[in-house]
């Protein structure tokens, strides 16, 4: 019996595509994923899905694009009303976390995969996702709040949550916990960072004349 195949616009087709993959991704990793999985997920065309990706390859492209476009935006949630340079470093952590811990396998796509060409837009999306630290990092610098460099302050957090995020998504974290959520880890975590990057005692933000 013939699978009916289910009419999208252009535009509709191009984001169900990249959820349905994303769905796939988190259930096989990127060996189980193809155009052709996805479009048979979808119900469409075997086709269909050539049409918005050249192959495989540009398909994890857009995906971890998406992934750093969506980390970056994760971090920088709950910045606003956050208290002083402390806490909005906390939040970002805490986001950097959370999202390793809901999409794993996405995570470790946008990490540990490297396409065959050269993808601009991967590298950006990149870029843009650090650029987000950064910018919080330089608002304790602004606010006199830190021991060290920006890059320097911005390498030994990011080193320390990256690495937990991979520690905590292959569940190798050994905290008293059987199953540590995003936000146990943190709590271990952020005190360690700060007291490494931050200056003892919060300074008063510069004065402007």
């Amino acid at each position: 019996m013939a699978t009916a195949k289910k009419a999208y616009h252009h535009g509709e087709l191009r984001e169900s595509l990249l959820e349905a993959a994303e769905l796939l991704l988190e259930e096989d990793g990127p060996g189980g994923l193809s155009l052709r999985k996805v479009g048979r997920r979808l119900g469409v065309t075997p086709g269909a899905p050539y049409r918005h990706f050249e192959d495989k390859d540009a398909l994890l492209a857009a995906l971890a694009v998406q992934g750093f476009q969506r980390l970056r935006k994760r971090m920088l949630a709950e910045q606003d009303g956050s208290a002083d340079g402390e806490e909005r470093l906390r939040r970002a952590g805490l986001g950097y976390l959370e999202f390793a811990s809901q999409h794993p396998e996405l995570f470790r796509l946008m990490f540990g995969w490297m396409p065959s060409r050269d993808v601009p837009e991967l590298c950006e999306a990149g870029d843009a996702a650090f650029a987000g630290l950064q910018g919080i990092l330089e608002r304790c610098e602004q606010e006199g709040l830190l021991a060290m460099s920006v890059g320097d302050a911005g390498l030994m957090a990011w080193s320390a949550v990256h690495g937990a995020a991979f520690l905590l998504i292959d569940k190798r974290l050994m905290l008293g916990e059987e199953d540590p959520c995003a936000e146990g880890v943190l709590e271990h975590l952020h005190e360690g960072i700060w007291s490494g990057i931050g200056k003892r005692g919060h300074a008063p933000p510069p004065e402007h004349p």
